[in-house]
């Protein structure tokens, strides 16, 4: 009897919204078991966010919206050796932008050495970084928002000099909303050191999805889901070209909004349960640069002046070498806004013509004769906007339809969004999937 049950298990026809790393790796993960999977992707090749775009002459591929991983971040790397991709560990520089000059900020050495602290402020700010990254209990701190938390323990000097900046320009109006767990999840996992895929993400995701592939599981590129239907005990999808297909189980990696768009006949009290969940999008210029901007061999400028119209400037050749990149120099100019932001109505030449002072008063050298082509990438759902005590009403995977689940950036809590979380996610809901068909 047991036999039987995981017989008709092996047999189901099971879709996966989307083929990003939470997508891939549930399909890696069911295929394995012998289940039938169908990965539905509205862009033209996997990686969800990590998705990367290629210049004609560049060896490699670069990411749409910048990334990289930690040395903590066990289960991308796992992934990566699974499919036999290396992951390349470097100790690039992190440095912030503040009152019209630049200063290192990523070790404690540099902090202790900052100047726009009190020694006093200093020390205190390394205690409490020190005391997050060695505290294993997360839920103390979801009931206090990260503002309380670092005023009160690192004081208002270190909270107004180092996180408020980068707290509203990340946040926006939502910065004094954010729990302090949130910050504790930052702290816990970075490291100095940070990992690229050698060949960028999309290389990694490509080579997964060619397992999936090997495996027999079944890719439908640049198709798009918009809607997915409960009919008795299965699930009809209907797609962007007209299609209807019917599947045993669906699993979801869409962003909450467009979820509860796509699935029809949702319970009031579910969708209402998930309408608080808030989140931003992400609008990055890529700049392909004639020269080095950042000549302080930067990686990551934090940018705490919030005069700046933008976040972060993240020279990935700085890290990663320009030679993959047919001697360019590839910089990125990043934000987190709300969906409505009017940034997303503009062009990269827009962008480039409101972001050019700025980045001249970082680079007094620049100009936009520099630029030899520029692209725009904008997603509209990027960063979850994590409410106080949220491990209390944290979407579970399952849905009011048995045999529907959802898994999505929002659940990977109490971490922040990432591949490696999603690449966690997903083999968490495929094991689900796998159990329930099993019991």
């Amino acid at each position: 009897m047991v036999g039987q049950k995981k017989m008709a298990s092996e047999k189901q026809k099971i879709a996966i919204i989307g083929a990003g790393f939470t997508g891939l790796s549930a399909a890696l993960e069911l295929i394995s078991k012998g289940c039938l999977v169908t990965i539905f992707e509205k862009e033209a090749s996997p990686g969800g966010l990590a998705i990367g775009f290629k210049e004609k002459d560049w060896d490699w591929p670069l990411e749409k919206h910048y990334h990289h991983i930690f040395t903590s971040d066990k289960e991308i790397i796992n992934l990566a050796s699974e499919v036999g991709v290396k992951i390349i560990f470097k100790r690039p520089k992190t440095t912030i932008y503040l009152k019209g000059g630049s200063w290192q900020l990523d070790s404690p050495i540099s902090l202790l050495t900052f100047p726009h602290l009190s020694i006093l402020n200093r020390l205190r700010t390394g205690v409490v970084l020190a005391y997050l990254r060695i505290l294993p209990f997360w839920k103390i701190l979801e009931g206090e928002t990260a503002v309380e938390f670092l005023k009160k323990s690192m004081g208002e000097n270190a909270w107004k000099t180092l996180w408020e900046p980068l707290f509203k320009g990340k946040f926006g109006s939502f910065f004094d909303q954010i729990p302090a767990s949130w910050f504790w999840s930052r702290i816990k996992k970075r490291s100095a050191s940070l990992g690229y895929p050698d060949g960028g993400f999309e290389t990694l995701a490509l080579k997964v999805a060619q397992r999936v592939q090997n495996l027999k599981g079944k890719f439908l590129y640049q198709t798009g889901v918009v809607s997915i239907e409960k009919k008795g005990d299965q699930f009809s999808i209907t797609t962007d070209t007209n299609k209807s297909i019917t599947f045993d189980q669906v699993i979801s990696t869409l962003p909450t909004p467009l979820f509860i768009q796509t699935v029809k006949g949702l319970p009031r009290d579910y969708i209402e349960s998930l309408t608080p969940l808030k989140g931003l999008g992400a609008v990055n210029l890529v700049l392909i640069l004639k020269e080095q901007f950042l000549k302080d061999q930067t990686y990551w400028l934090n940018v705490n002046d919030l005069t700046v119209p933008f976040l972060a400037v993240v020279e990935h050749t700085n890290f990663i070498d320009h030679k993959n990149y047919d001697g360019k120099r590839l910089v990125y100019v990043g934000n987190y806004l709300p969906p409505d932001h009017h940034y997303f109505d503009k062009t990269e030449r827009d962008l480039i013509k409101e972001f050019s002072p700025y980045l001249k008063k970082i680079n007094h050298e620049f100009n936009e004769g520099w630029i030899e082509k520029a692209y725009l990438f904008k997603a509209k759902f990027a960063q979850p906007i994590i409410p106080l005590n949220y491990s209390k009403i944290l979407p579970k995977l399952k849905t009011p339809f048995k045999g529907l689940y959802l898994a999505n950036i929002q659940q990977v809590y109490p971490w922040d969004r990432g591949t490696n979380y999603a690449v966690e996610l997903g083999k968490r809901v495929a094991k689900l999937v796998l159990k329930i068909r099993h019991d």
